[in-house]
């Protein structure tokens, strides 16, 4: 969501928490904290977010709610990912899994699993986070969730790339950016094509690491997000120099320019 959008939506949704909380509508509140702690963490505000997912939490577990109390935990584990507290936030994942035994909810079963695969990989359990990612993937796959497969194939390609075995890495990335086609998710192709130009280029092909990356820099740049364009481009004019492209790198230093208003310090 860009800010605008954030908050359009933050405002409904505290128009609905007072909503419910006029009507004692508890189920409703819950969920309207849900998605107000959603709202803080797109905007950047973790605490806040932890804040408002962990009363939701707490109501849903005082009311017997299991689906939300699901939710929450999921929430509040992300939230608590994005502020650094990797321990609490497996702890939640762990909880909602559990939780999950009793239900047959794939999607979020996987979502859950993708998350945790997260947790163990930044604690360097790298073999129980692939272990996991593979789990959300045959879950996601089983489901026809095309937009949630590519987020674990992404995560099986960084591993793999963070292994030196970018091979194994551009394959995981080129099967995102298909099903990120499929999803028509804008900001992630982006994100899968600057990937793979970074692949390629580790892996000794800069021209391939050039036209991958521009192709990055143009989506970014018809999306609006300067700032992931600039670092597209920035990588594009690196493979341009490597490879000696004497007018490329003259005409993206110019693009570049134009972005930021000063001359590339190389």
């Amino acid at each position: 969501m860009i800010r605008g959008d954030l908050a359009r939506a933050g405002e409904a949704y505290e128009e609905a928490r007072r909503l419910a909380e006029s009507l004692d509508d508890m189920k409703g509140l819950v969920g309207a904290l849900n998605d107000l702690g959603s709202v803080a963490l797109g905007r950047g505000a973790g605490r806040e977010a932890i804040q408002l997912h962990g009363r939701a939490v707490s109501l849903a577990q005082q009311f017997g709610e299991t689906d939300l109390l699901i939710a929450g935990l999921a929430s509040l584990g992300a939230a608590e990912y994005q502020e650094g507290r990797t321990e609490e936030a497996g702890r939640r994942y762990q909880q909602a899994l559990d939780l999950l035994q009793r239900a047959a909810d794939q999607r979020t079963e996987a979502m859950l699993r993708n998350n945790l695969g997260l947790i163990r990989q930044a604690t360097g359990d790298v073999g129980q986070a692939e272990q996991l990612f593979r789990q959300a993937m045959a879950l996601n796959q089983a489901a026809g969730h095309p937009a949630a497969e590519a987020s674990n194939h992404v995560n099986l390609g960084i591993l793999a790339e963070e292994r030196r075995e970018y091979e194994v890495a551009e394959r995981e990335f080129e099967r995102a950016l298909e099903l990120d086609k499929t999803a028509e998710r804008r900001a992630e192709i982006a994100a899968d094509l600057l990937r793979l130009g970074r692949v390629a280029e580790r892996r000794g092909f800069p021209d391939r690491g050039l036209a991958y990356s521009e192709r990055a820099y143009r989506s970014y740049l018809a999306q609006g997000n300067q700032a992931q364009a600039i670092a597209a481009i920035t990588f594009a004019l690196d493979c341009a120099r490597r490879l000696g492209l004497v007018a490329e790198v003259a005409r993206l230093e110019k693009e570049l320019i134009r972005l930021t208003g000063s001359r590339s310090g190389r």
